[in-house]
């Protein structure tokens, strides 16, 4: 075995990972367990209340450990703004194929983890409430992956410092729940720090693999430069330093050891992926409305797909397969691949402008997408012009005639 191999396979060894799934993050976890004591469940429901429907925490109106904590975790490390600017630089070209790759692997494959899915299933967090869950997901990226969002006073250094605590209240919820005592040796701690680190590779990893197989081509550093910056993300999320790894090469081993470890077939697991195909396809034109799991299928293991109950779709995978007939006759494109990346693309940036319009009732934070990356990615509201969807879906509504 190659001494890079060997050290890997200690540093996250079965043993290593076992014991990180009963460990939480102690400083968020603290800030909860202090507002219980001070107002009990009321004042870990009314700290999640807080969290949902802010964008933006003001530490004078905040009880005392919650600010102290604010104040402690509001670190910018200089050190890698550089690498960050330039994990944000491939965010700004490339990311509604980022976002697509999300939707279509990153949250489907979360879902595939037997244990780490019961949390999201016990707090019936995707099932009922799937555009909720996937808004947020999508809002955490772009407010990280947008320029200066982890440097001070930064979208993603807040968006972070709320997850972390949203985290920490729901282990404490979970776990004091009387009506549904939590199994902890069966499924380790609600939100655990493997779960964590396994959850960050589907935003690393998952996404690299995800970029090529659109056919994306991005150069080795800049691929280098986006997984760190998402390390970075992860140290500031509370995983254990020694747990990130580094390299994409490390992402990758990761990504596959936790995947042997925990991906296993559950009813929760296909209640949720079916949630979500459900939310993508009740959002898209009718003729194109199977498209998502066509996606879900050309980016997951077939194995998984089928423990998770993603539908075949012989004539959208077909479409997905050979982009380039649709794409073809309006962009003159004689690539089959760039044909093909111009499609998903053009799916991509019609979800985002659905996001951009849907409307998330009571007092929730509108989904938002930076004025910088929304005139780069073109996802600013249609005018008069004809957009590429639109051609797509006259071109298929007039082939199914």
């Amino acid at each position: 075995m190659p001494a890079a191999t060997a050290d890997r396979s200690i540093r996250w060894s079965d043993a290593v990972l076992d014991a990180a799934r009963r460990r939480g993050d102690p400083p968020a976890d603290a800030v909860v367990a202090a507002l219980f004591a001070q107002g009990g469940p009321a004042a870990v429901a009314g700290l999640m209340a807080q969290l949902v429907t802010n964008d933006a925490l003001a530490p004078a109106s905040l009880p005392a450990p919650l600010a102290e904590y604010l104040a402690a975790t509001d670190v910018v490390d200089t050190r890698d703004a550089a690498t960050i600017a330039a994990g944000e630089r491939l965010f700004a070209v490339h990311g509604p194929e980022i976002l697509i790759v999300l939707c279509c692997s990153s949250l489907p494959s979360s879902y595939s983890a037997r244990k780490g899915v019961q949390v999201l299933h016990r707090t019936a967090y995707l099932a009922k409430r799937p555009t909720r869950r996937l808004f947020e997901t999508a809002q955490m990226i772009i407010d990280v992956m947008s320029p200066g969002g982890l440097g001070p006073h930064g979208r993603g250094l807040r968006t972070v410092q709320k997850v972390r605590l949203m985290h920490a209240a729901i282990r404490h919820l979970i776990q004091h729940d009387p009506r549904s005592p939590w199994p902890l040796d069966d499924f380790g701690l609600p939100i655990n720090q493997e779960d964590l680190l396994g959850t960050l590779m589907t935003f690393s990893w998952l996404i690299v693999q995800g970029l090529s197989r659109l056919g994306v081509h991005v150069e080795p550093a800049d691929l280098q430069a986006y997984t760190a910056t998402w390390m970075h993300i992860g140290r500031l999320m509370g995983i254990e330093p020694a747990l990130v790894p580094a390299t994409v090469a490390e992402t990758e081993f990761v990504s596959n050891t936790i995947e042997r470890r925990q991906v296993a077939p559950s009813a929760e697991g296909r209640e949720m992926t079916a949630a979500l195909l459900g939310m993508m396809d009740d959002n898209l034109p009718r003729p194109l409305g199977g498209l998502p799991a066509a996606l879900l299928r050309e980016f997951i293991p077939p194995a998984v797909a089928d423990d998770l109950g993603v539908p075949r779709r012989p004539l959208e995978e077909a479409l997905v397969s050979a982009a380039d007939l649709l794409v073809r006759p309006f962009e003159r494109l004689v690539d089959r691949e760039a044909g093909r990346h111009v499609a998903l693309r053009s799916f991509a940036i019609h979800l985002l402008q659905w996001m951009q319009s849907v409307e998330l009732g009571d007092t929730r934070a509108r989904f938002t997408i930076p004025d910088t990356l929304a005139a780069g990615w073109g996802t600013a509201p249609a005018g008069s012009e004809t957009s590429l969807w639109h051609k797509l879906v006259d071109w298929e509504r007039a082939r199914l005639r």
